[in-house]
């Protein structure tokens, strides 16, 4: 017989016990192999988190105001709303307050890349872009991944009521030709979608191969996030 118990380790991972119990047809074990570990944290912990997301988020309304270069970018391509994604490549340098954020973050790729168990050699997990997402009532961001990085992820800023979960995808999902669905009420792990509701701190990383998206909107007002992507070099 098997059954299951999680933990969280001390960094914010999942961590997936399977125990084994004999049964009478003989001993057998199910083995969990090629694990996607999510890692999740939360910066509302922090000394003066709230001054803090005040200021990003007065500093991301900003972007989205007269950033005019990145608003006709979202007006060409049906972004609804805001994202700084083609237009600003340096915006720990143009505000403190993402410089505070990148030391931040960067703090907790080391952690996940020790979780991950990457050889590193003599390189480093680098922030390779950063950029706001001001999304508005309705709008979404269809599936995709991230190519060319190692580590992305997202810091959630404002979340009002309703606003858009993150939606996970198996990324084994385009492999299972012929396999069949996964009952309704089967364990996180074993879902094709799993789908993590962020709140104001709440910092997502995953390793960039991982295919995600974020339903419509469903608040009456803008939700704010900034994503990021991390190389190896």
């Amino acid at each position: 017989m098997l059954y299951r118990s999680f933990a969280a380790s001390a960094s914010g991972l999942l961590v997936l016990t399977i125990h084994h119990e004999t049964v009478s047809a003989g001993w057998m074990a199910l083995r969990p192999l090629f694990a996607t570990p999510i890692y999740q944290a939360s910066l509302s912990t922090d000394r003066g988190f709230e001054n803090f997301n005040a200021e990003l988020e007065a500093a991301c309304t900003m972007l989205a105001q007269e950033d005019r270069a990145g608003r006709a970018w979202c007006e060409a391509h049906g972004y609804g709303g805001y994202t700084s994604y083609a237009s600003l490549t340096d915006l720990p340098r143009r505000a403190t307050v993402f410089a505070d954020l990148k030391r931040k973050l960067d703090a907790h790729a080391r952690t996940f890349a020790r979780d991950l168990a990457y050889d590193l050699g003599a390189g480093r997990l680098r922030l390779d872009s950063l950029w706001v997402n001001v999304l508005q009532p309705g709008a979404g961001h269809s599936g995709h991944i991230h190519p060319h990085s190692v580590v992305s992820g997202t810091v959630y800023v404002r979340t009002p009521k309703g606003a858009s979960a993150l939606k996970l995808e198996d990324p084994r999902l385009p492999l299972m030709m012929a396999a069949p669905p996964r009952r309704a009420d089967a364990p996180e792990d074993q879902q094709a979608f799993v789908y993590l509701q962020p709140t104001p701190g709440t910092v997502l990383m995953w390793e960039s191969f991982l295919r995600h998206e974020v339903p419509p909107n469903a608040a009456r007002s803008a939700r704010i996030s900034i994503s990021f992507n991390y190389a190896w070099r």
